[in-house]
C-alpha cells in the first residue's frame, strides 16, 4: 500500500499533465556532494497529526526519479536531513515529542537499495538538539544547549563559527559516530 502511495505521489510529481504540479508539493531536493544525483523528499501532513509521511526519491541528471522510501508518519516527525561533508553518509531525522534523533546510512547502500538499508549510526541524545554538520570521517558536530549538562558532566564546548542568532546560548560538541554508544541495535 505504502508503495503504491509512493507511486502516485511520484506520478503526480513527474506527469506532464498531473493534477497538481511540483511548486504546489513541499518537495525539497538536496544533491549529493561530487555526484550528479539528489535525493528529494515530499513532507504532507499525515492523518495522526502532528506527524507527517514522506516520500524519499533520488533524481540523477538525464533520468526518470526513482523512488526510495515511503515513511508513513505514526509517532515521529521525519525528514531528510542530508548528506555528510563529500557525500559518503546519508542522514535521516526523526523527532517524538520534539526530541530529534539521527540515523546514519552509508550513501552508496541507502541509493541502491528497494528498502531501507542497516544503519550504520544512531545518534540520539536528549540534550543535543540540531545536528550541524556531518565529516566524512564520522564527526558529528552538534548544537547542545549551555544548561542541559548533566550533573557531573564537563563538556568542552567550542565555536565553530556559526551564526550566532540562529544558535543563541548554545555549545557546540563533536561526536565521533562510530562511539559504541551509537551503534544501531538490529
Amino acid at each position: 500500500m505504502q508503495l503504491r502511495f509512493g507511486l502516485f505521489i511520484l506520478t503526480l510529481l513527474t506527469s506532464n499533465y498531473g493534477i497538481a504540479d511540483a511548486s504546489s508539493f513541499p518537495v525539497t531536493c538536496i544533491p549529493q556532494p561530487l555526484k550528479d544525483i539528489e535525493i528529494c523528499s515530499l513532507s504532507t501532513q499525515s492523518e495522526h497529526f502532528p506527524v507527517n509521511d514522506l516520500v524519499l526519491y533520488k533524481r540523477e541528471k538525464d533520468r526518470f526519479p526513482v523512488l526510495l522510501e515511503v515513511i508513513k508518519g505514526d509517532v515521529a516527525v521525519s525528514w531528510f536531513w542530508g548528506f555528510s561533508r563529500h557525500g559518503k553518509y546519508t542522514v535521516m531525522g526523526f523527532a517524538e515529542e520534539g526530541h530529534p534523533y539521527f540515523v546514519v546510512y552509508e550513501t552508496s547502500r541507502f541509493l541502491e537499495s528497494e528498502q531501507r538499508p542497516t544503519a550504520i549510526a544512531i545518534l540520539s541524545d536528549y540534550f543535543l538538539s540540531d545536528l550541524i554538520v556531518l565529516e566524512d570521517d564520522g564527526t558529528a558536530r552538534f548544537a547542545k544547549n549551555h544548561d542541559t549538562n548533566r550533573e557531573g558532566e564537563n563538556i568542552d564546548c567550542f565555536d565553530p563559527n556559526i551564526d550566532r542568532e540562529l544558535h543563541n546560548d548554545t555549545c557546540f560538541v563533536n561526536i565521533n559516530i562510530f562511539h559504541k554508544s551509537h551503534k544501531p541495535v538490529n
